[in-house]
């Protein structure tokens, strides 16, 4: 970032209120892609329902033909809301990116809030993010997001902890909650408003991207000379994964499409994106080394040693300042190891293999 950044992105505490006078004021098209989502998707149209002025608002659903009670919680959700105009949209070929052109094609706003069928925005985030944009003239602004547990179990805690955690995931700004600055311009933000018009611009989502489509929508809007802008104000609540299994197969997905969105924008990579595969590709060389030189061995437990020593020292950290019981100390390098293994090694096999063309 230049050194004038906080000129670039003024402080506006206080002035956003009257951003958009009345008549003035843009339609507003939340978009939410979504498949078999019926744990989660009442509350987050409930969550949106009072976010905006109804007559210029709507909720677009995008619907990978979910089989569960998706379909049908929404029609409640519709009957109890008739005031608010709620569209539903079908996507058969049930990738993200895909459900977010399709429903920024249908959508009638001229700000488009992108938001998930997980996540839960804070009141008052789609009018306050419209204001920031309509302030700063920025491309993209979205809130941090405050990572709650997939479930009830001790391990389920522990994955939220350890995926907006530092040494779990970088410095994704997003995701951490040490920021001091009430807006800063930042590399991605996951919930986002923006212009449909800018959408339009620089060509929508990448629907060869079936993961990371985000992060490189985000790239692509920097590029064109506008910054994405993270307001503090505000939140959104995300759930994450409750088990081992999904959280790997969840950054198996991340990393080898990090990879391939790398191929196509290789500017775009962050320190963050190639620690843990370049960790990954230390344990390799030395356990083959190792086979030809005992001092590789050696090398190979101190890493080992010193990764664990970490991981249980910020173990230790959540289980004091959250007030978990011990069983957070023990599972915390276990959890931190699923997150870097499966995304390191699904990264380089992605960096290095043909592109198969599925998410799954």
């Amino acid at each position: 970032m230049p050194a004038n950044r906080q000129n670039e992105v003024p402080a506006i505490e206080g002035v956003l209120a009257n951003s958009h006078p009345a008549s003035n004021k843009p339609f507003v098209s939340v978009v939410i892609p979504c498949y078999n989502e019926e744990r989660y998707i009442l509350k987050t149209l409930d969550q949106l329902a009072d976010q905006y002025d109804n007559e210029r608002y709507e909720i677009v659903i995008v619907d990978g033909k979910s089989e569960d009670r998706t379909r049908e919680l929404i029609a409640q959700f519709q009957l109890t809301h008739p005031e608010l105009k709620v569209v539903t949209v079908d996507n058969p070929a049930r990738d993200i990116p895909v459900a977010l052109n399709l429903g920024i094609r249908e959508a009638r706003g001229q700000i488009v809030a992108r938001m998930d069928a997980h996540a839960t925005p804070s009141p008052g985030y789609i009018r306050r993010c419209v204001e920031v944009l309509a302030e700063t003239k920025a491309g993209v602004v979205g809130m941090p997001c405050r990572i709650f547990p997939g479930g009830n179990s001790v391990l389920a805690r522990v994955i939220a902890k350890a995926v907006s955690h530092p040494f779990g995931i970088g410095d994704a700004r997003y995701r951490l909650q040490n920021g001091t600055e009430l807006l800063e311009a930042v590399d991605t933000v996951a919930f986002a408003c923006f212009p449909k018009s800018l959408w339009e611009e620089i060509g929508g989502f990448n629907e060869s991207l079936l993961t990371n489509e985000d992060y490189e929508f985000n790239f692509r809007v920097r590029s064109s000379g506008r910054q994405v802008v993270l307001d503090r104000s505000g939140h959104c609540d995300y759930f994450a994964r409750g088990s081992l299994s999904e959280l790997a197969h969840q950054y198996s997905r991340y990393g080898r499409w990090k990879a391939r969105m790398l191929r196509l924008h290789p500017t775009s990579i962050k320190l963050r994106h190639v620690v843990a595969p370049a960790f990954v590709l230390t344990l390799l060389t030395l356990i083959v080394w190792s086979l030809f030189w005992s001092g590789a061995l050696a090398l190979l437990g101190l890493i080992v040693v010193v990764y664990l020593a970490s991981a249980l020292s910020f173990g230790w950290q959540m289980m004091r300042s959250n007030q978990l019981d011990w069983r957070t100390w023990i599972l915390t390098p276990v959890v931190f190891a699923t997150i870097h293994l499966t995304w390191g090694v699904s990264f380089l096999l992605g960096l290095f293999l043909p592109h198969r063309g599925a998410a799954n």
